[in-house]
């Protein structure tokens, strides 16, 4: 499948999702991306794990934390674990606030959480 507005990359059994956008505030891109990582969970059904990587985002608007709700709730009945890395300190605070850090488990960087895929126990 064709992504226009995301980019994917297999690194040890893991389906890791890349912004292509550095700035993610117009409605209508919100709304592209939000069909595109509904559409990504197929890309990681085979492996069970699905990273999510901000690098190079710098401005979010908040619409689009609404699209990341789905996506985890999507992973969550396919039993694919979802996981976070990258988010700047300006987005971080959004997740803050929203509480959403708590809801999904976020690395500092892409390595990090890719370990954390291959740990065994309560998160792995």
């Amino acid at each position: 499948m064709t992504y226009s507005h995301l980019r994917l990359q297999d690194i040890d059994e893991v389906v890791v999702v890349y912004f292509q956008a550095g700035s993610i505030i117009d409605q209508g891109l919100i709304d592209q991306i939000g069909q595109e990582l509904g559409a990504v969970t197929l890309e990681a059904a085979g492996s069970r794990k699905l990273l999510v990587n901000f690098t190079g985002v710098k401005f979010m608007a908040s619409a689009m934390l609404g699209k990341l709700l789905p996506l985890h709730k999507k992973c969550k009945n396919d039993k694919i674990k979802l996981k976070l890395c990258n988010i700047s300190p300006n987005l971080m605070e959004v997740f803050k606030i929203t509480n959403l850090n708590k809801v999904f488990e976020i690395s500092a960087t892409e390595a990090e959480a890719i370990t954390a895929f291959g740990k065994r126990g309560l998160f792995g």
